[in-house]
């Protein structure tokens, strides 16, 4: 019965800051509508506000999407009706959120339910992770198997485990709350997120590495200790 190959295991993190393509805002509007439409929706003067706010900063009507609609008709039909809207506004420029939300707030039945950072694929910051993670788990196995006075036969597994940017345990950007135990205010004295500056989120992978030793037989490259 064959005794199994001695391995070597490596287990390597690495990391990067990657910025933003843009910013997601998810809005929700309360205001009213002539007609229960789409159409008559649309043309509400809270949408239209909103609209010609984003186009100021560069995000077109086409950026805007209704998530979801509650419509309410009055008692008159025709005389105006209640809608509430939730909206999500994407590709809003990182450098243009201060703005996009001291507009948004100047609007009345216009409140913000959220934000987060939308990063696209990051193939780029992707492969060059793998790379330093890997020739870094290789450069460990080397100098085990080295000082071990073995050689590197092959790789037996590899796994990668990646952190997206938007996965931290924390909202990316919180609600402030700080300012209100200090202050003593009312949850509706206190509205808004913290903002920051940088933009940024990290990008991680962890890479588990397992490869096969021995004392005799050819390694893979330059593991060969001195003597024979």
């Amino acid at each position: 019965m064959s005794t199994p190959p001695d391995r070597i295991e490596t287990l390597v993190t690495r990391d990067a800051w990657v910025k933003p393509i843009g910013i997601t805002l998810q809005v929700h509007v309360v205001g009213t509508a002539s007609v229960g439409s789409m159409a008559a929706v649309r043309k509400s003067k809270e949408l239209v506000a909103i609209q010609d706010l984003m186009r100021g900063l560069g995000v077109g009507d086409d950026k805007i999407r209704i998530d979801s609609l509650t419509f309410a008709a009055g008692e008159r039909w025709f005389s105006g009706s209640s809608v509430e809207i939730d909206l999500e506004i994407r590709d809003v420029p990182a450098q243009s959120v201060p703005e996009a939300l001291g507009g948004l707030a100047s609007l009345k039945g216009v409140s913000l339910r959220g934000m987060r950072r939308e990063y696209g694929a990051l193939s780029a910051e992707r492969d060059e992770l793998l790379r330093a993670a890997v020739a870094e788990s290789m450069r460990q196995a080397r100098l085990i198997a080295d000082a071990a006075g073995l050689r590197l036969r092959s790789v037996h597994s590899l796994s990668q485990q990646w952190g997206e940017p938007n996965d931290d345990n924390d909202h990316a950007y919180p609600m402030a709350r700080g300012a209100r135990a200090k202050l003593a205010m009312s949850a509706d004295d206190m509205k808004g997120y913290q903002l920051v500056e940088n933009h940024e989120g990290k990008l991680s992978l962890t890479v588990r590495m397992e490869l096969r030793v021995g004392e005799f037989g050819e390694g893979i490259g330059g593991t060969e200790s001195g003597g024979g």
